[in-house]
C-alpha cells in the first residue's frame, strides 16, 4: 500500500471534516497527515511540527518561510509517494516539502482560496497568504495536478491562469451511511436546520430575515442553527431585532455526531450562501450534501456550485443571493406542504447517492494519485 502525505497547516478544524472523511475512505493508499499545528488527536498517523515545539518557534518559522526543514528527517517521510495539499495556500508548503523529498504533489482548491480577491489577501496580514501570493505562479508550474471540487471552482481557476490541462474536476463526497435517510424518524418537533460557520458568505443573516417573515404563520416551527464564528454576536443581535430570538436556537459548533442526529430530525435544511464583500464564495458546502443525503429538502441560493447539488424545483428550491423574501416564500411552501417536502427529500438523497457518494469519489481520487505517480516514474525513467 502506497503512502500519501495529506498536508494541512492546522488540522483538524471543525469545519473541515471532509478532509478526514476523504482520508478515511482511501482503499489503496495510506494517509500520513503532515501539519504545522495539530489541534487535537486524530485517528491517522501523522507528523506535526507542533509536537516538539515548546515555544512555537518552529511553527512560526515554517509559516513565515514555508521551509520544509522543520519536519526534520522522520523516517516516515521516506515512505511518501506524493503529497496532497488541501487548499491553495497550503499548496505552497506542500510544494516545498515535495521538492525536498523529490516526489510529486497535487493541490485541491475548495473555495475561498480561488474566490477571495488577491487585494484582500494582501490586506489580511496572514503570512501564509503572503507565501501563496508570492509563489502562486511557481505553484501553477510545479504542481502535477490541481483538483477543483466543482465546475464553478474549475472555471475560477482557469480565470486565474491555472493550466487547464492540469485541473481535474472531482465532486466532493458524503458518507451515505452516516447521513442516512430520515424518512423513518419521528418529527414531533418541527424545525428548519442550518449548519454553517458564522461568516458573511454563509448568508445566515438572510435566513434569519426570511424566518422572521413566516414565523407567525408557523408558530410550532423553530429555526436551529449549528455553527460559530466572528459574526455570532451580530447574528444573535439581529434575531433580537427581528423579534425571533425565542424561536431561534443558536447551538454553537457541534461534533459530527450531533449534526447527524439533528439532520435526521429536521424538516428542511437551509443555507442561503452568498458572495462576501471581499469576493469570498463557497465551493460546495458539505452540509448541503449531508442534509440531502439525510433526505431533507434544501432551500438555498444560486451561488457557486450549489446548483450542482440541488435541483431547483425537484430536490429543493434555489433563490437569488440575499433575497430574504424569496427565501421565505420557498420555506413557507415546504412547511405548508409536508408531502412535497418529503418527496423532494427522497429525490435529493437519490441524486446524492448517484453523484456524491464519497466511496465512488475516493476511487476517482486514488486514480488521480495513480496518474500523478506513474507520470513522475515515467519521466524519471526517460531522464535516465
Amino acid at each position: 500500500m502506497k503512502t500519501v502525505g495529506m498536508y494541512r497547516r492546522a488540522y483538524p478544524r471543525v469545519s473541515e471534516t471532509f478532509i478526514g472523511e476523504q482520508a478515511h475512505n482511501l482503499q489503496r493508499y495510506k494517509p500520513l497527515f503532515l501539519t504545522c499545528k495539530i489541534l487535537k488527536e486524530i485517528p491517522f498517523e501523522g507528523i506535526s511540527i507542533s509536537n516538539n515545539d515548546l515555544w512555537n518557534i518552529k511553527q512560526l518559522f515554517h509559516v513565515i518561510t514555508a521551509s520544509p526543514n522543520m519536519f526534520g528527517n522522520e523516517s516516515e517521510l521516506g515512505s511518501l509517494k506524493l503529497i496532497h495539499g488541501h487548499f491553495g495556500p497550503d499548496g505552497i508548503y506542500a510544494m516545498r516539502l515535495a521538492e525536498k523529498l523529490n516526489i510529486p504533489f497535487l493541490v485541491t482548491f475548495y473555495g475561498f482560496d480561488i474566490t477571495v480577491t488577491r487585494r484582500s489577501m494582501w490586506l489580511s496580514g496572514n503570512p501564509a497568504l503572503y507565501q501563496f501570493l508570492l509563489h502562486e505562479e511557481e505553484l501553477k508550474q510545479k504542481a502535477s495536478k490541481f483538483i477543483a471540487f466543482s465546475s464553478f471552482l474549475y472555471k475560477k481557476m482557469i480565470e486565474y491562469g491555472y493550466p487547464e490541462d492540469k485541473i481535474i474536476k472531482l465532486n466532493s463526497g458524503v458518507d451515505l451511511e452516516k447521513f442516512a435517510s430520515s424518512a423513518s424518524e419521528s418529527k414531533d418537533e418541527r424545525y428548519i436546520l442550518c449548519v454553517g460557520r458564522h461568516t458573511e458568505k454563509k448568508g445566515i443573516d438572510t435566513l434569519l430575515k426570511a424566518f422572521a417573515r413566516i414565523a407567525s404563520k408557523h408558530p410550532n416551527v423553530s429555526l436551529i442553527q449549528i455553527g460559530s464564528g466572528i459574526m455570532t454576536e451580530k447574528l444573535k443581535s439581529l434575531a433580537d431585532e427581528l423579534g425571533i430570538s425565542n424561536r431561534v436556537n443558536f447551538m454553537g459548533a457541534k461534533p459530527y455526531e450531533v449534526i447527524q442526529k439533528m439532520m435526521r430530525g429536521a424538516e428542511i435544511f437551509s443555507l442561503p450562501s452568498q458572495t462576501a464583500k471581499n469576493g469570498d464564495s463557497e465551493g460546495l458546502p458539505l452540509s448541503i450534501l449531508e442534509a440531502a443525503a439525510s433526505s431533507l429538502p434544501i432551500v438555498s441560493t444560486w451561488h457557486s456550485a450549489i446548483p450542482d447539488a440541488v435541483l431547483d424545483g425537484e430536490t429543493g428550491f434555489l433563490v437569488d443571493e440575499k433575497d430574504d423574501q424569496a427565501l421565505a416564500e420557498k420555506l413557507d411552501i415546504l412547511l405548508s406542504d409536508r408531502a412535497l417536502a418529503k418527496n423532494m427529500g427522497i429525490k435529493g438523497r437519490e441524486f446524492i447517492c448517484e453523484n456524491f457518494d464519497i466511496r465512488k469519489q475516493t476511487v476517482k481520487l486514488e486514480a488521480i494519485y495513480d496518474l500523478v505517480i506513474s507520470k513522475r516514474e515515467l519521466s524519471k525513467s526517460i531522464s535516465i
